[in-house]
């Protein structure tokens, strides 16, 4: 008889997620072999998102030489969507010894070959699926509304000198950084190194996972876990692996950069809004804190 294990994925902001291991050929042994993901929505806003992976995926997954999730199982559980996908082969980078001093040399240009396969997906096939226009304008619109969340939401909780930090990030953004952004590209927008999943040669990018807050929007977001993580260097690393793989009438413009570092303390709000929501006092005092960081580390201060 066909036997399981079921394991809790500990982390993420969104999703119940699960593995389920299925009884491998060795009965005597009791050898369990991963092979399903299960994702169950925490609220209904991720369910949406859930059902806008849906009609993403199939499109990414013909256009890229990387595996993506392809939901086997689908079905409703306690009023919500949820989907099962088979395990992709490979290891999250996270989960590399040591990972978080250097980046492999061998993995940038994998990496900066995956985010423009993505990258140059034509965004018509996709707007519909997320709901957005495909324009500069549209992404422009999502920071104006951002920016009055932060205004309602975070700024109580902020300091004098780190809340005129954020009005001139954000005046700063859309006056000088957005301005040389000429087009819009299909983007994974949450892109942590947990996303990406590499080969066991350390060499290669299966796949990347979790596509739920996928958009149209700038592709310096997709930079935004490799910055975190190993620094402007490693970044600037694989840039130049990411234009040569590019088509060669794109190139990055002048504030690529600065853009990069916008979204990454963007990221902290989104991280004390989550705290806000979940009425946990961590995540607001991590934001904070790495809101004070990035904010220097974008010459806010």
């Amino acid at each position: 008889m066909d036997r399981s294990r079921v394991h809790p994925i500990v982390g993420g902001w969104s999703y119940w997620t699960f593995e389920v291991e299925l009884e491998g050929p060795d009965e005597q042994a009791e050898s369990f072999e991963p092979c399903w993901i299960f994702r169950f929505p925490r609220n209904s806003v991720v369910a949406g998102n859930l059902q806008k992976e849906q009609a993403v995926l199939p499109v990414v997954a013909p256009q890229v030489d990387f595996a993506v999730p392809r939901f086997e199982h689908v079905g409703t559980w306690n009023g919500q969507p949820y989907a099962g996908y088979r395990r992709i082969p490979g290891q999250p980078l996270s989960s590399l010894p040591n990972f978080r001093s250097k980046l492999p040399d061998e993995a940038a240009g994998p990496i900066a070959a995956a985010l423009s396969l993505l990258h140059d997906i034509p965004t018509s096939l996709v707007a519909g699926a997320c709901s957005v226009e495909p324009t500069v304008d549209a992404w422009r619109q999502r920071y104006y509304e951002l920016r009055d969340t932060v205004r309602a939401r975070i700024s109580p909780l902020l300091d004098s000198r780190v809340l005129d930090a954020v009005e001139r990030g954000f005046e700063r953004f859309f006056r000088e950084e957005l301005a040389t952004l000429e087009d819009v590209a299909l983007v994974h927008c949450d892109l942590s190194c947990e996303h990406i999943l590499i080969g066991d040669d350390g060499s290669s990018v299966t796949g990347l996972i979790d596509f739920e807050d996928a958009t149209i929007g700038d592709p310096a977001i997709d930079l935004v876990g490799i910055y975190v993580t190993y620094g402007m260097e490693t970044v600037e690393k694989v840039l130049d692996c990411y234009q040569r793989a590019l088509d060669v009438q794109r190139t990055l413009d002048e504030h690529f950069e600065q853009r990069l570092r916008f979204y990454t303390w963007m990221a902290s709000c989104h991280e004390l809004l989550y705290g806000l929501e979940e009425g946990r006092e961590d995540p607001v005092e991590d934001g904070i804190e790495g809101l004070r960081l990035r904010l220097g580390n974008a010459g806010l201060f």
